[in-house]
């Protein structure tokens, strides 16, 4: 792999250095997308946590007074609440689950550039590959701002995928909690 890396990769040109409020802007901009990420994932926690609890609540309850919430008509208030909890659960892992971090391997042993900044590009590599890449990669100025714009758009891409998971996952708890909370009181009063 040393070899082919080394060989296949062309010496880029040098040009003109990054300005520090670029670079500034740049730091700031992946600071703020892995904070807003870390809010994401934490959310997402809250979530699954909170639905695993109602399911670990609500199944020894159900079982012993089956009797009582057939009486009350709960079946279906129950079973919506229930599902409910299942699908946030299963939505907040999707925001928890890592994405595919492996796909440039394919570029990287074709001998191109791939950002050195994102461990994914790189993982595979021993040490004195690596260190042969990202002389490489860091001695062109545009492609160093090719990298971090490559980084910029990963980071914000995921994220974005991230929060519109987790918007779901609130939405599908809210309108399901509070359906079947409708559901039940009205069961409860309706009927009886």
């Amino acid at each position: 792999m040393k070899e082919s890396v080394e060989s296949t990769l062309v010496k880029p040109k040098k040009t003109k250095k990054i300005s520090k409020d670029i670079l500034n802007i740049i730091r700031t901009t992946m600071r703020n997308n892995i904070e807003l990420t870390h809010i994401a994932d934490n959310k997402a926690n809250v979530l699954l946590s909170l639905n695993a609890l109602m399911i670990t609540f609500l199944v020894p309850f159900i079982v012993p007074n089956f009797e009582a919430i057939k009486k009350f008509h709960l079946v279906v208030p129950l079973g919506v609440l229930v599902i409910t909890a299942f699908v946030t659960i299963y939505i907040s892992t999707l925001v928890l689950k890592p994405s595919k971090f492996d796909q440039n391997q394919k570029l990287l042993k074709k001998g191109k550039y791939v950002s050195p900044f994102f461990f994914g590009n790189f993982f595979h590599l021993n040490k004195e590959e690596f260190s042969a890449y990202i002389k490489g990669a860091l001695s062109d100025n545009e492609l160093v701002k090719e990298h971090l714009t490559e980084d910029l758009h990963y980071i914000g891409s995921r994220l974005g995928r991230k929060m519109t998971l987790v918007r779901l996952a609130f939405n599908v708890f809210i309108i399901g909690f509070f359906s079947s909370m409708t559901l039940a009181i009205i069961l409860i009063f309706a009927l009886n």
